[in-house]
């Protein structure tokens, strides 16, 4: 074979071994789902919480309804939909609220191969998770989407955030809170991976696009929150969404904040913020 043919061939071998990795683990990459632990099921029975059962696409799937620490009649003031970062599981959240208002309640939203949940993640099936497990509520509440929509409002975190917007933007829900944010999959690929692996990209979470849906929406309200010091998804991604909807979406930055610490440091001032997002836009 001519030296030339070799050198091809080689070449060929290193520039398509990366592009062949990428493309078959790249789930491996994004997603790292764990069962739950005993821990959580003693943190669900204190916070008097319920299993809400449901199949998709990917099976059986279940979420967690989180009544309001204040009984009520009739529907919860305001239920916030609540989903995780790519190595966190939805009961995480019930570590901080009780420290929130006592009549918010949640629905936490785990994704699919995530704790109890059957199948694979994927933006599509995320989005489908997340619209069923409302659909499941409205039952288990015995109420409408329709009758229960003005009561939603969206919280995220990392991947979450995406996970929120498009449920937000689903369910036509135009109050939430973010936390570290990303503005594609596609630019967290390009800082990761650099260009043109970035490209190869096939979980295409798009936070630009579909906060742009819900923030066109009137009375929509968003708070993003985004550590200084967030060596996973830069500052500058936070920044960046809220400047492009200065008139709907505020940003506060977190002297210091990383991404994995973030709830920790600022946790009472993320329920205040929960709380001023709906203020006077109650049903």
């Amino acid at each position: 074979m001519p030296l030339w043919n070799r050198l091809l061939r080689l070449s060929a071998i290193l520039f398509l071994t990366p592009m062949i990795f990428l493309l078959g683990w790249q789930s491996s990459l994004i997603y790292h789902p764990n069962p739950y632990r005993a821990e959580h099921e003693t943190l669900l029975r204190s916070a008097r919480g319920q299993r809400l059962r449901f199949e998709t696409s990917q099976g059986r799937q279940t979420a967690f309804y989180i009544p309001p620490r204040t009984p009520a009649t009739g529907l919860p003031q305001t239920l916030w939909l609540c989903f995780a970062g790519n190595g966190s599981l939805a009961l995480d959240w019930l570590h901080d609220i009780d420290v929130w208002d006592d009549h918010f309640a949640y629905l936490l939203v785990d994704y699919p191969s995530y704790g109890e949940c059957e199948g694979k993640p994927t933006p599509e099936r995320i989005r489908e998770s997340g619209k069923v497990a409302v659909e499941a509520l409205a039952k288990h509440l015995h109420t409408s989407q329709a009758e229960l929509r003005p009561h939603l409002a969206v919280l995220g975190h990392s991947l979450g955030c995406a996970a929120a917007l498009m449920a937000a933007d689903d369910l036509d829900i135009r109050r939430g809170v973010l936390l570290s944010p990303f503005t594609s999959m596609t630019d967290m690929g390009r800082i990761v991976l650099g260009w043109p692996l970035c490209y190869l990209n096939r979980h295409r979470f798009d936070n630009r696009q579909t906060l742009g849906h819900v923030a066109s929406r009137v009375g929509a309200r968003i708070v993003i929150f985004h550590g200084t010091d967030d060596e996973v998804i830069p500052l500058c991604m936070g920044r960046e969404l809220a400047a492009a909807h200065p008139q709907v979406v505020t940003i506060q930055e977190v002297p210091g904040g990383q991404h994995n610490d973030l709830l920790d440091l600022v946790s009472p001032q993320i329920g205040r913020a929960m709380a001023e997002v709906v203020a006077g836009a109650k049903p």
